[in-house]
């Protein structure tokens, strides 16, 4: 009791000691857990609480029972030196507060970090030297922009569109390059160029000014019943809840899309689809805008895959209609489904990739 008192009351040198590398270990966990872990801000206090508790406990049960019974030394730091170092952690703690509050400030620095990863990537993929790389570099340095790429979808994060398109240039400039014999290195190349270009579609929604994101509430069931959401000229995200939404297309208008899209850009991020017979599309485009579908369950439908990026998606008892466009098919499957393609060579060949695939998912990029 004697040696707990000293250290609440006497020993002033000691607490300080204490208290300094307590907030000091606290303030280095709540910084890396918010940028690099992305915790959430309540969970990083409830953190920071429990690594100052626990680390102060210590130091008191290492003064009570480790150092010897001696007077404490009167060479203790003043007071206002203890108070400037509070004052200091005090407004250290409350700026990296107002960062966490303020998504602006700290999406400026997100979108820093991934620049600077893509800028990387761009270095490592030039066509000319990754082409001639060992199998297994060539295929790390393609998974590693795929997780730049689903990172930043994940936690919607921008970046600057030059930098993206550099990436995207040398990435496909590199898998032209790849010898045919290298299957799986350009199937971890044809998965990385299918994830940077849904970025790159979800980066122009991020980046438009005043873009909208559309929550869908669960609600009791999750389901919405909706007749038409046309979009022109526009962008606009819409987030289904983590339970899973559907979209129950409504019969009329007949045969048009639930979402025609002209002009614009939208995401579509886990919001499953039912057309319930009706044979309506999910989503129609003009093939100007920029459309990504992710994560998502569509049934039902009869949709055209031109010219939209798909990720994630399962289709099941559709008809599946592609002319040759624009295609980008990632981790796609099909389930008792009808298709309906061109006669081209380029719709030919990815008809017979999706048939060999027997129900499996697909990854498929046109023109490489």
């Amino acid at each position: 009791m004697n040696r707990l008192f000293e250290f609440a009351f006497i020993d002033r040198a000691y607490r300080f000691k204490a208290y300094s590398l307590s907030g000091t270990i606290a303030l280095i966990c709540a910084l890396v857990g918010r940028f690099s872990l992305n915790r959430d801000e309540k969970v990083i206090l409830r953190m920071m609480a429990i690594v100052v508790c626990s680390l102060v406990t210590l130091f008191m049960l290492r003064y009570i029972f480790a150092r010897k019974a001696s007077a404490p030394e009167v060479s203790a730091p003043a007071m206002p030196s203890l108070r400037y170092l509070a004052l200091a952690i005090a407004v250290v703690l409350s700026g990296f507060l107002g960062i966490s509050a303020q998504p602006k400030i700290v999406s400026r620095v997100q979108a820093a970090i991934i620049n600077q990863r893509l800028q990387k990537a761009v270095s490592s993929l030039e066509p000319d030297k990754a082409a001639r790389l060992p199998n297994t570099q060539l295929k790390s340095r393609f998974q590693k922009v795929t997780s730049i790429a689903d990172t930043s979808i994940q936690y919607k994060i921008p970046a600057s569109p030059d930098v993206v398109e550099k990436l995207k240039n040398n990435l496909g400039g590199t898998l032209n390059a790849v010898s045919p014999g290298q299957e799986d290195v350009r199937r971890s190349g044809v998965t990385a160029f299918v994830a940077l270009v849904a970025y790159a579609r979800a980066n122009n929604v991020l980046l438009a000014v005043n873009v909208p994101t559309i929550l869908l509430p669960h609600g009791e069931t999750g389901n919405s019943l909706v007749s038409q959401v046309p979009l022109k000229n526009g962008a606009g995200w819409w987030q289904g809840s983590p339970q899973g939404n559907t979209i129950i297309a409504m019969p009329t208008p007949i045969s048009e899309p639930v979402f025609p899209i002209s002009h614009s850009s939208a995401v579509f991020s886990g919001v499953n689809f039912n057309a319930f017979g009706s044979g309506r599309p999910f989503v129609g485009t003009d093939n100007e805008s920029q459309v990504a579908v992710m994560n998502a369950t569509i049934q039902a439908a009869s949709q055209k895959l031109d010219s939209i990026v798909w990720m994630d998606i399962k289709f099941q008892n559709s008809r599946i209609i592609y002319d040759g466009g624009p295609l980008y098919l990632g981790n796609v499957a099909f389930e008792n489904c009808q298709f309906q393609f061109g006669s081209d060579p380029e719709s030919q060949k990815v008809l017979a990739e999706i048939r060999g695939a027997a129900n499996q998912p697909v990854t498929i990029a046109s023109g490489l």
